[in-house]
C-alpha cells in the first residue's frame, strides 16, 4: 500500500468527528503560510519530500499496528472520537494489555518524528524561513532535541499544540522500554525502568493511545497537503 491509498481510505470514518477538531484548523493555518510566503511553504515540501520513503514506511507501520490490536483499543475508541474524557471508571471487557502494551511508546515515536513540519509551518507563520528559529537551527531540531521537547517550538499555538496535547514522555519511556505492566484495572509503569512508579487506569492507557493515533492522522493528512504542492 503506498501512502496515497492509505489517504484514500476510511481514516476519517474511524476517527470523526475528533480527527476534524484537529486537523481543520491546523488546515487552517497551512493555508495562512502559503499566503505569507508559499516560497519557504515550497521549500519545506521539498525538505519533507527528501525523507518520503522513510516518512512512509512509518506511517505505514503504525497504521498496520493499529488496525491490528484495535480489537482491544476499540474499546475506548468512540469515545476518544466524540470527546468524552470520562474514561477512568470504564471497565472494559477485554485486558489483553500485552497486545497494547508497547503500543504508546510507538506512536509517540511515530508522531513526535514527524513534528518538523508543524515547527516549519510555524516558522513561516512567525515571518522566518521555515528552518529559521528563534534560537537554533533546524539541523539541531531536526536532529538533537529530544522527542518530548520538539512540539516546545509551536506550544504557543493551539492549533498545532492539539498534536501534542496526549504526549506523556514517562509513559512513553515505560511503553518503549516494557516497563509496564497490568494489575487488574490499573496499569503501572516506569521511566526507563528504574524511575518512579506510576500507574493509571487501564481505560486511561486505551484512550491515550486511541488519541496519539488520531493525531497522527491528522497530520498525515497535512502532510499530503504539503505534498500537492
Amino acid at each position: 500500500m503506498t501512502i496515497r491509498q492509505l489517504s484514500t481510505t476510511s481514516l476519517t470514518v474511524y476517527f470523526y468527528p475528533k480527527f476534524k477538531k484537529i486537523y481543520n484548523p491546523a488546515k487552517a493555518l497551512f493555508t495562512e503560510a502559503k499566503t505569507i510566503n508559499l516560497e519557504q511553504v515550497a521549500s519545506l515540501a521539498a525538505w519533507h519530500k527528501q525523507n518520503q520513503k522513510e516518512n512512509t514506511t512509518r506511517y505505514l507501520s503504525i497504521y498496520s499496528d493499529y488496525f491490528k490490536v484495535r480489537p482491544e483499543l476499540g474499546q475506548i475508541a468512540f469515545n476518544v472520537r466524540i470527546e468524552d474524557d470520562d474514561v477512568d471508571n470504564i471497565i472494559v471487557g477485554s485486558k489483553n494489555f500485552d497486545m497494547v502494551k508497547l503500543f504508546y511508546g510507538q506512536a509517540f515515536e511515530t508522531l513526535t518524528s514527524h513534528f518538523p513540519i508543524l515547527a516549519g509551518i510555524n516558522n513561516i507563520l512567525a515571518g522566518r524561513r521555515y528552518d529559521e528559529f528563534e534560537s537554533m537551527t533546524w539541523n539541531k531540531y531536526v536532529n538533537d532535541v529530544e522527542k518530548a521537547k520538539m512540539a516546545n517550538p509551536f506550544a504557543h499555538r493551539q492549533e498545532f499544540n492539539a498534536f501534542a496535547k496526549h504526549l506523556d514522555s514517562t509513559l512513553r519511556n515505560g511503553s518503549h522500554h516494557a516497563s509496564i505492566w497490568r494489575e487488574g484495572e490499573i496499569v503501572y509503569y516506569r521511566s526507563g525502568g528504574t524511575g518512579q512508579k506510576r500507574d493509571m487506569p487501564y481505560s486511561r492507557y486505551l484512550c491515550l493511545c486511541n488519541e496519539l493515533i488520531i493525531a497522527i492522522s491528522a497530520l498525515f493528512y497535512l502532510e499530503l497537503d504539503l505534498n500537492d504542492l
